[in-house]
């Protein structure tokens, strides 16, 4: 007995066969598969789970001919503040005329922000090539058939990157260091910002034990540039990295940078560059770019020459979105990414700096995050919550958030409201927050990237 299909494909258009059943299995889903839109292939990845290990990574970079020793990198990792200053050193190097590749992670509303050329992110064509040639190659070797999200899509940036043409990439760590994607390559320069406690199931439960994982990036006779403060976790970064035979270099020791809260002067690397001033909002920022022009002056020793000036522009032309980022005004919309109690703390800081007023946040988080503390923390700046959830299962229900700031804030001061959908949720505060009030938006990337995508719209 035979079975008549229509398959309708994005890549060959519309295909009919005959098919008996035994061979529908093989070679209908093969039909399908290709027919598929690739994004929605790539995001089909995400259900091999986080698999920590370089096996993986390191195998499909040789099947594609090893593109990543193609060009020079920096690697930086860190709990908060790697986004923003890989974003730093990939301004400044291209203030100074150098053509760069940027891969961070995650993206707020759309893959390809994942990946940048110049600063301009990977078209969708390109995209799709890429990753096309990726699928062929794990198709066919059984050892890559369980490759995760964030190894296909460090593969498809390395790759991308290669053909490119670029002087040097700007590498985000995914998360932790020692088995995480990106090193599988040889950085020219490793940075991390510093450490917090965050993706505790997988990295470790003390600062210490964190700080272990995120010094995987250090490589022997390379400099290793860290601006983490606590007394615990830096220690280890200083023993992990006498261990590996790195070159140490310490904020507050071998640099430095000095803020009234405006600009910042910096000392390091035999220069002192005076009169710094940061396109990103927030005091936090102002050691993140010191980590960055620290890294990128320690480039200079390998060629890549930059000069003051050239620092100053790029600093001041650095765009990162989600970063105490001001969407609009009367009243101001805040976005910030942080999703962990270090990174509210940071936000909460910022705020107390720039309002006075008391705040409305919109709020959602993860269920694996420590939502608690962050909601405590928040409560310092914040008199009302307008509480809602992101698209995705992990979402926590905002009727427990709602729940738990009732017992927080027994004496009242705090009003809470609920919304079911994030967009609901910022309409909802947008009514009750006067003209010269700010709403905060917080607690989750999926919850920017959210209101981003709803914006764009």
């Amino acid at each position: 007995m035979y079975t008549f299909f229509t398959i309708v494909s994005v890549e060959t258009g519309i295909t009919q066969m005959w098919c008996s059943p035994s061979l529908y299995s093989g070679r209908i889903r093969r039909i399908i598969r290709s027919a598929m839109d690739i994004v929605q292939r790539i995001q089909a990845l995400e259900k091999q789970g986080i698999r920590p290990g370089l096996g993986r990574i390191a195998d499909l970079l040789r099947y594609l001919g090893h593109p990543e020793q193609t060009y020079p990198c920096v690697v930086v990792g860190g709990t908060n503040g790697k986004g923003s200053t890989c974003a730093m050193i990939d301004s400044i190097l291209r203030a100074a005329g150098y053509r760069t590749g940027l891969y961070t992670s995650p993206h707020l509303v759309r893959m390809n922000e994942r990946i940048r050329t110049d600063g301009a992110m990977i078209g969708q064509g390109d995209l799709e090539d890429t990753a096309r040639d990726l699928f062929r190659i794990i198709g066919r070797e059984p050892s890559l058939s369980d490759t995760t999200y964030f190894e296909f899509l460090t593969a498809l940036a390395l790759q991308y990157f290669s053909g490119q043409r670029i002087d040097m990439a700007v590498l985000e760590v995914g998360m932790g260091g020692r088995f995480d994607a990106t090193n599988a390559v040889e950085p020219m320069v490793s940075t991390v910002t510093n450490i917090a406690m965050d993706h505790q199931s997988y990295l470790g439960s003390t600062p210490e034990e964190i700080a272990r994982e995120k010094a995987g990036i250090v490589r022997a006779g390379r400099p290793f540039v860290i601006t983490d403060t606590g007394q615990g976790s830096r220690a280890v970064l200083e023993d992990e990295c006498r261990l590996k035979g790195g070159t140490l270099y310490e904020i507050g020791r071998d640099f430095s940078v000095e803020s009234d809260g405006t600009g910042m002067d910096f000392h390091g690397a035999g220069r002192t560059i005076e009169r710094l001033r940061l396109s990103l909002t927030g005091r936090h920022q102002f050691s993140n770019a010191g980590a960055a022009v620290q890294s990128v002056l320690l480039l200079g020793r390998e060629g890549f020459v930059v000069s003051d000036e050239q620092v100053r522009e790029g600093l001041l032309k650095t765009v990162w979105q989600g970063r105490f980022e001001t969407i609009r005004h009367h009243p101001d919309v805040v976005v910030d990414c942080a999703h962990n109690p270090a990174g509210v703390r940071t936000l909460v800081e910022t705020i107390k700096d720039k309002y006075r007023d008391k705040v409305t946040v919109v709020f959602a988080a993860s269920r694996d995050k420590d939502w608690k503390t962050m909601i405590t923390v928040l409560t310092e700046v914040a008199d009302t919550f307008v509480l809602t959830s992101y698209r995705g299962k992990r979402s926590t229900d905002p009727v427990s958030l709602g729940a738990f700031i009732g017992s927080v804030c027994r004496d009242g001061s705090c009003h809470t409201h609920v919304a079911a959908r994030s967009g609901d949720a910022l309409r909802f505060a947008l009514g009750i927050t006067p003209p010269g009030g700010v709403i905060v938006v917080t607690g989750s990337l999926f919850l920017v990237g959210e209101l981003a995508a709803e914006a764009e719209r």
